[in-house]
Parts: structure tokens; C-alpha cells; sequence
């Protein structure tokens, strides 16, 4: 028998559930499975390429630490080189100047590059005869004979070059430097650079 002094018991209350919140949590957890889909995709879908790992100037020989691998994604909308092409590149040439950390594209390396008319030299000059100033690829000098002691006098003729590579300095003290110069001058440019006779001169433009 219930007692009647006993209280009713207390209803069952049900929690009101907020739908405002529900479809915030519903959306929360949507986007953040997007984000992990999207983050996947951006992983599996990086490629190794290669970027330049410092400055290389146009008509430099491109060396084994030049370059060096780079993950990036595929739809970057640059044609890249691989990275496992870099063995094949040392000892190219760069076509273009290129800035340190920029990614390698397959047209910026190859083969030197000549016009009609014109020849490639490398010359090695003594100290004093190569300007200590910057003399990047690209660079117009001018090649100024140097008069022998029985040469008598001075004939006067001097040779426009454009440098090629850039002057390097040699472990005898020497610097190697890379010209371009047209073909009716290249015999005389070369004999005189072999006997030392020839000084590289930057004007001013």
C-alpha cells in the first residue's frame, strides 16, 4: 500500500538538446575530416624536385652543390625538373641568371650557347690583369694586348669580349675567366692570353 504522505517521485527530466550546437559540432567534425583528406592528398601527392641552392649567373658551370631536392606539390603550374635528374646537370651550363632558393626549370640549364660569328674562349691571366670587381656572365670588356719589350711600338688594337663565366680565382694565384669574343679575333686573343700579354678592362657603359 502507498503511503500517502509519501511525495510522487520526481519525473524523469530529458535533457534539451540545443540543434544549433548539434549541427556546429556535425559541421566541425565534416570540415575537419576535409582538412585531413585534403592534408593526405597535399603529402601524397609532393614530388621531389630541384631548387637552386645559391646564386648562379648566366653562362656559370653548374657543380654538385649547385642544386640540391625540394618537396613540393604537383599542381604548383611550373614545369620543374626532378630530383634525380641532378647527375645529369653538373657540368651543364646555366642559360639564365638564378636566384638562390628558386625551383629549376628544364630550360634554365644546358649547352653553352653561341651565335653565328662568335667563339668561346678560357683564359688564365695573372694577378692585375682581371678586375678584383664583380665581372658576372653577360659582363661587355674589353681585351687590351700588353706591349713586349721588343715589340717596339704599341700597335694600338684592343678586342671586345663579352664575359662567359665568371673569373675564378686558381690555387696558383691565377684567375681563369670564360669570353666570348667573334672568330677573326679568337687567334690573336688566345696567343696573346697564352704568352700573358692580355688585360681584361671593364668601361663604364
Amino acid at each position: 500500500m502507498t503511503d500517502k504522505n509519501e511525495p510522487p517521485a520526481a519525473a524523469a527530466v530529458r535533457p534539451r538538446r540545443n540543434l544549433r550546437w548539434v549541427l556546429i559540432g556535425v559541421l566541425a567534425i565534416c570540415l575537419g575530416g576535409l582538412g585531413s583528406a585534403v592534408l593526405y592528398s597535399s603529402v601524397s601527392d609532393a614530388t621531389a624536385v630541384l631548387k637552386v641552392n645559391r646564386t648562379i649567373y648566366r653562362g656559370e658551370v653548374i657543380g654538385a652543390a649547385d642544386l640540391g631536392p625540394v618537396n613540393v606539390g604537383t599542381h604548383l603550374g611550373v614545369v620543374t625538373v626532378p630530383a634525380e635528374a641532378a647527375a645529369e646537370l653538373i657540368g651543364k651550363t646555366a642559360l639564365t641568371d638564378l636566384a638562390e632558393g628558386s625551383l629549376l626549370t628544364p630550360t634554365s640549364i644546358g649547352e653553352p650557347q653561341l651565335a653565328a660569328g662568335e667563339s668561346r674562349l678560357g683564359l688564365k691571366l695573372n694577378p692585375g690583369q682581371v678586375p678584383v670587381s664583380p665581372l658576372p656572365a653577360g659582363t661587355p670588356v674589353v681585351l687590351v694586348p700588353i706591349t713586349a719589350a721588343n715589340d717596339g711600338e704599341a700597335s694600338g688594337a684592343s678586342y671586345r669580349a663579352t664575359v662567359a663565366v665568371a673569373p675564378s680565382m686558381l690555387a696558383d694565384g691565377s684567375t681563369s675567366i670564360e669570353v666570348t669574343v667573334g672568330n677573326a679575333d679568337s687567334d690573336e686573343v688566345a696567343r696573346l692570353a697564352a704568352a700573358g700579354r692580355l688585360v681584361v678592362v671593364k668601361r663604364a657603359a
